[in-house]
């Protein structure tokens, strides 16, 4: 998994749930089919679709995250930093 599609608040999160999903894919999951646990199997698959959807929401472009993290920069040394749009054009 890459983490620099991750803002840097949310790396250390991205990374749980990654590992989260790992695990229950490979020990949790297995296990389950094995002892033909299916409602178990189905839990287990609906938490890492869970997780997958949080990643997914958590997850950005990298240059989304660069200029985020510009943005902070600039922040921390006191610098107010806004989006701005460009102006629309009017047609008359």
């Amino acid at each position: 998994m890459n983490l620099n599609h991750f803002l840097k608040s949310d790396r250390e999160k991205a990374q749980r749930l990654y590992d989260s999903m790992q695990f229950m894919a490979s020990e949790l999951l297995l296990a389950a089919i094995e002892e033909g646990d299916f409602d178990g199997c189905k839990d287990i698959a609906e938490s890492i679709a869970q997780h997958s959807k949080d990643l997914k929401k958590m997850e950005h472009p990298e240059k989304v995250v660069k200029l985020n993290e510009i943005a902070s920069e600039f922040a921390k040394r006191g610098l107010n930093v806004v989006p701005v749009k460009s102006p629309s054009r009017r047609v008359h």
